[in-house]
């Protein structure tokens, strides 16, 4: 995108400052968002603004002051329908799922410039080798119980198929830290614990590249897609995000900095399942808990630094 150089000038709002290096990082995903609104136009994909995104679209007409990210969020069929046409996103643009960079494991999308650098601050020390550019979120929206209790019972065995599923990477991979057990708590796992690694060793040799516990996430995750009562980004695991499938809607396209971006048709009731009164302006802190950004640099050769 090209975008006027006054967009990149230091800046205040609410009483917040912006700096020009974050104004860089916003640009990048200002563009990352246009690749993807123009994909989902061409294949008739709907969408919306999710999380922080959704908010500063209604509130801030653009990224609220302190974010540093994008997220959005389609329904299964459209996520799925937008996964089969991901090759059409050419570089430095890269469409992640554990399909297309194994080992990614976020069980949502991401699409990054493979250009820039976006790495969690907590995977840092990993040095994974999947594409961690600059990135936007994209989430699926699965069907959910309405019932609470069996939704969380849901929701909270896929959240443990994740974990699983990490785990399983990481050890097969050499990225697993190994714990300093001596004395008492050594005899205590080999008793309770006696065949973790020979049980992981043999599930590699059984599956090979391919991560079991993802194979049954992805198989369990739509166990509900006949259910029209509500929808979830379970990839989060946050039940406070579960949400009614009327809320959607036909999607409306509002200002966001100088572009126009959809939102759902009653944005409304979703914000006030986020964050209460939304209205009140409250200084939040961005979802990833930290992220390392630098426009210029790619993430591998960031990483082999």
């Amino acid at each position: 995108m090209n975008l006027p150089e006054e967009f990149y000038k230091e800046e205040v709002r609410n009483d917040y400052r912006i700096s020009s290096e974050m104004k860089k990082i916003w640009s990048v995903e200002l563009d990352l968002f246009n690749q993807l609104d123009k994909i989902c136009k061409r294949h008739n994909i709907t969408y919306y603004a999710d999380g922080g995104t959704l908010l500063g679209a209604v509130r801030h007409h653009g990224f609220i002051p302190w974010d540093d990210d994008m997220d959005f969020m389609m329904y299964r069929d459209d996520f799925e329908k937008l996964c089969s046409v991901a090759s059409e996103f050419k570089e430095p643009y890269f469409f992640q799922t554990e399909e297309t960079d194994p080992g990614s494991l976020r069980c949502h999308a991401q699409l990054r410039n493979s250009n820039t650098t976006g790495i969690l601050k907590f995977e840092e020390d990993k040095k994974y080798p999947f594409n961690q550019g600059i990135f936007i979120d994209i989430f699926p929206l699965d069907n959910v119980p309405e019932d609470r209790d069996e939704r969380l019972k849901f929701v909270n065995n896929l959240k443990e198929l994740k974990q699983k599923a990490r785990e399983y990477y990481d050890f097969n991979h050499g990225f697993a830290e190994k714990p300093r057990i001596t004395g008492f708590h050594t005899l205590w796992q080999r008793i309770n614990f006696p065949n973790k690694k020979r049980g992981y060793e043999r599930l590699f040799k059984v599956y090979g590249e391919k991560n079991p516990y993802y194979k049954e996430y992805k198989e369990k995750v739509t166990k509900y897609k006949d259910s029209t009562g509500y929808v979830m980004d379970i990839a989060i695991h946050d039940d406070s995000k579960r949400l009614n499938s009327q809320y959607f809607g036909k999607p409306k396209y509002v200002p966001f900095e100088m572009v126009k971006m959809p939102i759902p048709e009653n944005y409304d009731n979703i914000l006030n399942r986020y964050y209460g009164d939304w209205h009140k302006l409250v200084r939040g802190q961005n979802i990833h808990g930290g992220c390392i950004f630098d426009v210029k640099i790619p993430y591998n050769q960031y990483l082999s630094k």
